[in-house]
């Protein structure tokens, strides 16, 4: 009688180890990306109408990025290409969405625009440059800090077109206590 009931036990040998494993790590896999959809579908859910509104407004048949930039006023910046495989920016301006399409051969290159900023403050480390708007006109926008303690912020804006400097702005920064 002894020797039945031990061959009724279930083991788990390697193979059913192996299973329970990869079952597991599939469940956990899905769940991450179930997160992962509901954390960034309001962030989509904003983005897909201004991709459509930008690709209409320059014939765009391709987006390669979106960058919401917020100043004096929301923009959104939409870079993208057309059907001649030209490089193509396009602002959609303000709570009306005002539309303002530039050719990237048209405007300064978002490296001379790093050189730029290096040359007039070598000891800056940027931490970001991105197109945007400032009181209405097409910039480069430059966030960068200078300095170790403390670390300094500021934003330098460049001239979208031209490269030529506009103006720059300083966060006030933090000092020790």
């Amino acid at each position: 009688m002894r020797a039945t009931s031990r061959k009724r036990q279930s083991v788990m040998n390697p193979k059913r180890w192996v299973a329970v494993f990869f079952v597991a790590l599939a469940a956990v896999i899905a769940v991450i990306v179930m997160y992962y959809n509901t954390i960034q579908q309001p962030f989509w859910d904003t983005e897909n109408p201004i991709r459509k509104q930008a690709k209409e407004a320059a014939n765009l048949t391709k987006v390669s990025s979106i960058t919401k930039q917020v100043w004096d006023t929301t923009s959104w910046i939409v870079k993208g290409e057309n059907d001649a495989d030209e490089e193509i920016y396009v602002w959609l301006i303000g709570p009306d969405k005002t539309v303002q399409t530039v050719k990237a051969s048209e405007g300064t290159s978002k490296d001379a625009i790093n050189q730029a900023l290096h040359a007039a403050k070598p000891d800056a480390d940027i931490k970001r440059i991105q197109p945007g708007t400032l009181n209405g006109q097409l910039v480069w926008e430059v966030f960068y800090s200078q300095g170790k303690s403390p670390e300094k912020y500021s934003y330098d804006f460049y001239d979208f077109r031209t490269g030529t400097y506009v103006t720059e702005y300083h966060l006030p920064a933090k000092t020790a206590s």
